[in-house]
């Protein structure tokens, strides 16, 4: 589900304890990882351990755990860990919504998925004891496409709120803020910035969407869960 908001109050929480006998168990699957794919790599993430939802009052409690730990947990089901993430579209001056392709891998399979830019929220992005989604946002940004978004030529706005429905898996489905990037640029001149950019090797290539081809999302075999409905609220209206 994902609700147009304007604000959402984060708490941290600490890190989740791992016992001796548990990391031993996830640095063995971290390093079976490694050597079926180099598209993952190790950090501190964060994770939702509580989210309320009071009318239009969001209050979300997040944790921190290593990934390897949170990948140890999702692949043999022993912990319920849900992830938090910061993600974005771009809207150019001729009214393009931009998304993109990324390498992914899950299931022991890489495979290339529809996708916003941004990514799992990270222990970096703690200021000073609070959580920052737009310093998550700004972070996989410049990681995933080369822009620096302090350029004045992009207005960043927190949009919208994607949090799982009645009818899906709370923990299957991440938690995360989706912002709306606004730029001077055409697509034709975003697609150039992009291809002129150095960064990493998780983004093959931007989508572009219009009023007249968003249906063709429902195209792509692989494509986040909330991506469909995403454009439906942006382009169906």
């Amino acid at each position: 589900m994902i609700k147009e908001i304007n604000s959402v109050y984060f708490i941290y929480d600490g890190k989740v304890e791992v016992d001796e006998i548990n990391k031993n168990k996830i640095k063995d699957y971290w390093h079976k990882l490694q050597k079926e794919t180099d598209l993952l790599h190790e950090g501190k993430i964060l994770i939702v351990s509580n989210f309320v939802n009071n009318q239009s009052d969001y209050k979300i409690e997040l944790k921190e755990i290593s990934f390897s730990h949170y990948m140890y947990a999702k692949e043999n089901k022993t912990e319920d860990f849900r992830v938090m993430f910061s993600g974005t579209y771009i809207l150019t001056s001729d009214e393009y919504v931009v998304c993109v392709l990324n390498n992914y891998y899950e299931n022991e399979l890489n495979f290339e998925t529809l996708n916003l830019v941004g990514g799992m929220a990270d222990a970096e992005d703690i200021v000073r004891g609070e959580y920052s989604s737009e310093k998550c946002l700004k972070r996989e940004f410049k990681e995933e496409l080369g822009f620096e978004l302090e350029d004045e030529n992009y207005d960043i706005k927190l949009k919208y709120l994607k949090y799982p429905s009645e009818n899906e898996n709370p923990v299957r489905y991440p938690i995360g803020t989706i912002y709306e990037i606004r730029t001077i640029y055409t697509k034709e001149q975003i697609k150039k910035i992009f291809e002129k950019q150095s960064h990493d090797n998780e983004v093959k290539n931007l989508v572009f969407f219009s009023k007249e081809n968003y249906k063709d999302i429902y195209n792509y075999e692989h494509r986040k869960q909330y991506i469909a409905e995403l454009l439906e609220k942006i382009l169906g209206r």
